[in-house]
């Protein structure tokens, strides 16, 4: 299916790459089939990126782009609500159905993300992208008043992609999608709450483990 155009060819080349590999993988990813999915004349892409590799490198920027203005709006609407963190996980959750509901940016980010290992090129850029990702989640948990935010941003990105991984592999897509969204919640409340509890200097263990 040929993608509606932006109104922007660059950004319409982009964007239908991400669709191909999402669906086709990275051996699927040709200019010419690029081309086709953006509903080009054939040559499109090669006019903008004469290279495969200056593709791929431009892909992976795009999604980050395309990712990183979804965790902006986060961000922004978690400074509007200063500490509340009932409001940052309901709107994170919201946002995280989103992704799988269209998951194509995040397929063709796996896609990528192994593709990084044996390109340093584009494991320079994955770096990149994923430095400002933690650096967009890192800034919402500030706004929150937590400490360690960096750290815990870390965290945070890394237990999130794991539970985005196993929905993206299950089937049927529907219910995966519903027990991802139940589980992230879980992972966020605990998180939050005991990044809490340690920043007020409390030790969280003291009542359910042995002395």
């Amino acid at each position: 299916m040929v993608r509606a155009s932006s109104g922007n060819r660059r950004t319409d080349i982009l964007d239908a790459a991400i669709d191909l590999v999402a669906e086709a993988g990275l051996r699927g990813l040709t200019h010419r089939a690029v081309d086709a999915g953006a509903g080009l004349p054939e040559g499109s892409t090669s006019a903008y990126f004469r290279t495969r590799a200056a593709l791929l490198t431009a892909v992976v920027v795009r999604l980050g782009e395309r990712i990183g203005a979804d965790v902006d709006e986060l961000a922004e609407e978690a400074a509007r609500h200063p500490g509340d963190t009932t409001h940052a996980i309901e709107e994170t959750l919201k946002q995280f159905d989103c992704w799988l509901s269209d998951p194509a940016p995040l397929l063709a980010r796996l896609e990528l993300s192994l593709e990084s290992t044996r390109r340093p090129e584009l494991g320079e850029a994955m770096n990149n992208w994923r430095t400002a990702f933690e650096a967009h989640v890192a800034r919402m948990l500030a706004d929150l008043g937590l400490s360690k935010a960096g750290e815990r941003a870390t965290l945070i990105v890394a237990c999130m992609d794991g539970i985005l991984l196993r929905a993206l592999t299950s089937a049927p897509a529907d219910e995966a999608r519903r027990t991802a969204v139940d589980e992230a919640r879980t992972l966020l409340t605990s998180l939050l709450i005991s990044a809490q509890v340690l920043d007020s200097g409390q030790d969280p263990l003291t009542d359910v483990m042995p002395g």
